[in-house]
């Protein structure tokens, strides 16, 4: 067993991070739409990005198709955060820049389930620090958020369509 994975196919680090986003912006904030498309925003834009330079790093020039098809899936939840008025920190965004650009001049290396060389503490700092930075930039990006969502528009709709004199 990987101490690292947790039981719901992603690291632990992943996980909770992503829970503490849904917690803050879905409960705290009660905009559970924001944290749902937040979530899956920065999940997936890192997914992308981490591939890329994977793929970059490791040679895995077999594996440009399939990372087209999953950048193309992802994206789309990128676009809707921004649609939904969810902008990502511009310092937490930085942050992340950085944390990727030492992780990648240090070798880009990381740990998964299978590996055969030891546990190495620094990648794993790397990684966890790009990706925690890059969901606190969509975190506060959408705590900054001040738009009504959705369910409430339609109730004020209707609210308001009932109550407006007929015009006719």
């Amino acid at each position: 067993m990987n101490v690292l994975e947790s039981p719901f196919g992603m690291r632990w680090s992943t996980f909770l991070t992503a829970v503490v986003v849904l917690l803050l912006i879905g409960v705290a904030r009660r905009r559970p739409d924001l944290a749902v498309v937040a979530v899956v925003a920065w999940t997936g834009g890192f997914e992308v990005v981490y591939r890329f330079w994977d793929i970059v790093r490791w040679h895995e020039w077999w594996a440009w198709n399939s990372w087209f098809w999953e950048a193309a899936a992802l994206v789309g939840w990128v676009v809707l955060a921004h649609v939904v008025g969810i902008r990502p920190s511009p310092f937490w965004l930085t942050v992340t820049l950085a944390c990727f650009a030492i992780w990648i001049s240090t070798g880009y290396t990381y740990n998964y389930t299978g590996q055969t060389y030891p546990f190495q503490v620094l990648p794993e700092i790397e990684n966890v620090a790009a990706k925690t930075a890059w969901a606190t930039a969509y975190l506060v990006g959408a705590w900054r958020v001040q738009t009504v969502p959705a369910w409430q528009r339609l109730r004020l709709d209707r609210y308001w369509r009932r109550r407006r004199p007929s015009l006719g």
